[in-house]
């Protein structure tokens, strides 16, 4: 941990002109540097890391030819205890934040669309198999249900998971089977966050609504997280998944 003192006493050693901290600092900020919270950062020991992150843009590159339709599944965390983000603030003083009395929990499941920046969402009071098998069942319908006997004209659906352990039980390895014809996996690298796109719309839905603020209750906040998502403009979707147009 360097700072502007021991960058000052290391200067010296290093037999430059001993100087204060005062102008290492001004100097540091001239040469563009910042103090900055660094983030945790989690390298995926998966061996096809590569290959699956290079199938990835071959399949948004169908996405986009209408060859697919291409979801990006997750679950997230609804917590009545409020995160806390950084907000304007007047100077020398500090913005405070109410706890509930307990800390109930919901949990989203969603899956949002490449290409058309669509979301398909639902709530449930537990994160377990049985809130997967039930988007999965939002998801076929209202990609108009299962093909007819020979019937190719409706996109194949590559549904894209993560490694979470919800997603290899038997019940929803079971209704992945069921929806076979219509529904193709594909399972994302381990401890790869960052190729799963709607982890960037649940931050956004964390810094829009549920940072910085109590609702009165757990069913409070998930009416306006539903609320929110339901709002939630294609194009604003897309610009969050990365589209540049």
């Amino acid at each position: 941990m360097w700072d502007c003192a021991t960058l000052a006493q290391q200067l010296v050693k290093a037999g430059h002109a001993k100087v204060s901290r005062e102008t290492i600092r001004r100097h540091l900020h001239e040469l563009n540097f910042r103090i900055v919270r660094p983030v945790l950062s989690v390298k995926s020991p998966d061996p096809e890391y590569k290959v699956k992150a290079a199938k990835l843009v071959e399949l948004q590159a169908q996405a986009a030819k209408g060859e697919i339709v291409l979801l990006y599944e997750d679950e997230v965390d609804l917590k009545h205890l409020p995160g806390v983000i950084g907000c304007w603030t007047e100077r020398g003083k500090q913005h405070k934040v109410p706890t509930p009395p307990d800390n109930q929990k919901r949990y989203g499941f969603g899956a949002v669309d490449y290409h058309s920046g669509r979301i398909i969402y639902s709530t449930s009071e537990h994160k377990n198999s049985g809130g997967f098998e039930a988007l999965l069942e939002q998801i076929v319908a209202s990609e108009g249900g299962q093909h007819a006997q020979g019937d190719t004209t409706r996109p194949k659906i590559v549904l894209v998971i993560d490694n979470f352990k919800i997603h290899h039980s038997k019940l929803s390895m079971a209704a992945l089977e069921r929806h076979k014809d219509r529904v193709e996996v594909f399972r994302l690298p381990v401890y790869a966050p960052e190729l799963n796109l709607i982890a960037r719309v649940w931050k956004y839905l964390r810094r829009k609504v549920t940072h910085n603020h109590l609702f009165n209750s757990i069913e409070d906040l998930l009416a306006a997280v539903e609320s929110f998502m339901a709002e939630l403009e294609h194009k604003t979707v897309l610009s969050i998944l990365g589209h540049s147009d």
